[in-house]
């Protein structure tokens, strides 16, 4: 079967008696001999058993672990090729669900491997990473990671880990944070790290652990979210910057505003921002980090946002950055009647992102922005910006 495009996920299609088949690891060009693992009414799953004819597009992935781990599923993709389908991806889906043709400022990402500040390995006979087809696969090291990273996690593997069950480490610019939901020793990992935490109880501290943004330092704890390509970061929140167009006298809501990482670094451009994130620690750091950077500009309140948006949406810029099942209808109802001028989406899943888009039909989409935030993934980081008809 030649593989003739691929879908969102990243998976080759091709066609059999004008069926459609998904066979993941293929990219257009190809030609293969593949098996039917699932079958459905409308199309079949199949993976290749012979690649008969290779694509001028495709490379050879350097994670010997590619064949079976779920991560890095286009990394069979040259660089270039895979910003093309990310702006594709986002392209297609807009045209299919909005009917809006649009054309994206495409941003790389500075690294390509070695890019990730957050991993969780899992625990099932051995610690590894989820395989795409079951279980857990043991690997010597991640990619995506840094070799400090893999060295902590070559470590946790000398112990006893049968009482394990997950296992996650963060790389802050000061060391790592250890998190583990389970039992095990960690008197030979203490060293190696400037936090550990045991089900969700802090066992050891050296240093609270920081990242640094355009001068900016972020405290950051085990449970908060940040973004997940710390050298990409800052590309991401330039482009929030020059779509604000920001002025002394706007007043910024952020919701889903995280340890304020968007809230602080635009802080010196506005009059004032009112950061809203459900997550107790996320506030904590964000608190914290407004104190660390003599920031006074900037609010934080904590709870769900569906319950605070009522009297908190008074502005004029409103800036998104949701979890990737998207905002709340809710909170979209809610934004939809206000009058805030302009709004910023953040998205990391273009089909929450059209879905929300097409419910604020009192705004008008002007610019987007793709960002590759997930280098060798068919993930994709996007900005968008919508403004009051």
């Amino acid at each position: 079967m030649e593989i003739i495009d691929m879908d969102h996920k990243g998976n080759g299609i091709g066609k059999i008696n004008n069926k459609v088949v998904f066979v993941p690891k293929s990219i257009p060009g190809d030609e293969c001999e593949i098996e039917v693992i699932k079958t459905h009414k409308n199309y079949d799953i199949a993976k290749i058993k012979n690649i008969t004819k290779k694509s001028v597009k495709r490379i050879d992935p350097l994670c010997p672990y590619y064949d079976t781990c779920g991560g890095c599923n286009i990394s069979n993709l040259d660089y270039s090729e895979q910003l093309t389908f990310k702006e594709n991806k986002v392209k297609n889906i807009f045209i299919k669900y909005l009917e809006i043709d649009i054309n994206p400022r495409v941003i790389d990402s500075e690294k390509k491997l070695e890019y990730r500040n957050k991993i969780t390995y899992h625990y099932d006979n051995k610690l590894g990473l989820i395989s795409e087809f079951s279980g857990v696969i043991d690997i010597h090291e991640c990619l995506l990671v840094s070799d400090k990273v893999n060295n902590l996690y070559k470590k946790i593997k000398e112990n006893d880990l049968s009482l394990v069950k997950l296992v996650t480490i963060k790389e802050c610019d000061n060391g790592l944070i250890l998190s583990i939901i389970g039992k095990m020793n960690i008197d030979n990992l203490r060293d190696l790290c400037i936090e550990i935490n045991v089900n969700d109880k802090n066992v050891y501290r050296k240093e609270f652990g920081f990242i640094v943004l355009n001068d900016i330092k972020y405290q950051v704890s085990d449970k908060s979210f940040f973004q997940i390509n710390t050298s990409n970061i800052s590309k991401l929140y330039n482009e929030i910057i020059r779509y604000g167009e920001f002025t002394k006298n706007d007043v910024v809501i952020d919701l889903y505003c995280g340890v304020g990482s968007i809230s602080l670094y635009i802080a010196k451009y506005v009059k004032s921002v009112l950061g809203i994130e459900i997550v107790e620690d996320a506030i904590k750091d964000a608190k914290e980090n407004a104190k660390i950077n003599n920031i006074n500009n900037v609010k934080f309140l904590c709870g769900d946002v569906s319950k605070l948006i009522d009297g908190n949406i008074n502005g004029d810029t409103l800036i998104v950055d949701p979890p990737r099942i998207g905002i709340d209808e809710y909170s979209l109802e809610v934004i939809n009647k206000s009058k805030i001028n302009k709004i910023i989406y953040v998205s990391c899943d273009p089909m929450t992102l059209v879905r929300d888009i097409k419910k604020l039909d009192n705004y008008e989409l002007c610019n987007i922005s793709v960002v590759d935030m997930f280098p060798q993934t068919h993930h994709v980081e996007s900005i968008t910006v919508l403004k009051r008809i």
